[in-house]
């Protein structure tokens, strides 16, 4: 060099180095990328020429130039080439989106359009029903009423699952837990089953109390498929550190453990106890999944095959003023549910919750 002697191509080399960490910042087109290369090199083998007519450099450190440049375009296609690996993963990114959009829309819009004519022939059907004279027209549609009732519960499941991903998917206010259990299990009653009303222990909790409700007749509804009349279904509300817990228990058939990890998926269903008229559409369970998780709220299930089910839902306790998590104001307290000793709740008359 003709400033420092000692250092011979050192300067080059930075020269290199610069170029290769200004090209790393942004990855740069085809041909301005050539053009560059092209100058770079050009006047670095310039400098170096007019070092070897001096005698500052031998020869041989020409060779340096496309050593160096090789090196440059090695790194070039390595990142060019993961450049169009990260734009065809965006792509495919923003078409499965564009894809599972149109798939939530058409399904909204589909079950939202099939509960009208639904709701139209099950009245007929109803009707029918009711008036007619000869058992066979009769049977044949009270069968009818019931397929269509199974149709018009899978559209309204479907318009609840399609309409897990809106914004407003939930109107959440303080809810008193208790209650709408409470609720929810009287409903059930008139099921011949031996049912069980354990803990029920006050809490408040942040939720939407329809979208909850929905939850709850899921998880009730699948375990009335599964038990027989003898069989006891138990429903429970705790407080457990800080979070309101909803447990439903029954003695049926269970479900086996390969299929415990997949009954939150849609359409999935577990044998044994899964037939046409017990079964459903495998939709209750995704649902429930879909409303705790957009409540911030967990569900765990245990099961033995032959031997019964529990399900356990967990939210965070809204903690009010009286530190215990509920209503202030409200007397939550009604007949036959009081907060520790555990009911049955079957009998001669199922709606009254007694002692």
């Amino acid at each position: 060099m003709r400033f420092y002697a000692t250092w011979e191509t050192v300067p080059f080399h930075f020269i290199w180095v610069s170029l290769t960490l200004l090209y790393g910042f942004r990855v740069w087109r085809v041909r301005p990328t050539l053009l560059v290369l092209a100058g770079v090199m050009a006047t670095t083998a310039a400098f170096i020429w007019f070092d070897v007519i001096r005698g500052a450099q031998p020869l041989d450190e020409l060779t340096e130039v496309p050593l160096m440049a090789a090196m440059f375009l090695a790194m070039v296609w390595h990142a060019r080439r993961r450049l169009t690996a990260t734009e065809e993963t965006e792509r495919i990114s923003t078409t499965n989106l564009r894809l599972l959009e149109r798939e939530r829309r058409f399904v909204q819009d589909a079950s939202h359009e099939l509960r009208t004519p639904i709701t139209v022939a099950l009245g007929h059907a109803e009707l029918i029903q009711r008036t007619a004279t000869d058992p066979t027209i009769a049977g044949d549609a009270a069968v009818i009423a019931d397929e269509l009732m199974r149709l018009r519960r899978l559209a309204d499941r479907l318009l609840v699952l399609a309409g897990t991903e809106d914004p407003e998917f939930l109107n959440p206010k303080p809810v008193d837990l208790e209650s709408v259990v409470f609720e929810t299990v009287r409903r059930w009653t008139a099921t011949p089953r031996r049912w069980v009303l354990g803990s029920a222990e006050e809490a408040s909790v942040l939720a939407d109390p329809e979208r909850l409700a929905v939850a709850l007749d899921a998880l009730i509804e699948n375990a009335v498929n599964h038990t027989g009349e003898h069989d006891t279904i138990e429903v429970a509300v705790h407080r457990d550190d800080g979070r309101a817990v909803v447990s439903v228990r029954d003695t049926g058939t269970g479900i086996p453990a390969a299929d415990l990890d997949r009954i939150f998926d849609r359409f999935a269903r577990a044998d044994p106890g899964r037939s046409r008229h017990t079964g459903g559409a495998g939709l209750g369970l995704p649902i429930v999944g879909a409303i705790v998780e957009a409540h911030g709220g967990t569900i765990h299930v245990e099961s033995i095959e032959g031997a019964g089910t529990s399900f356990e839902i967990s939210m965070p306790i809204l903690h009010g003023p009286n530190g215990n998590g509920s209503v202030t104001g409200q007397d939550a307290r009604r007949p036959g549910a009081a907060s520790s000793p555990t009911r049955a709740l079957g009998g001669e008359d199922p709606g009254q919750l007694a002692p």
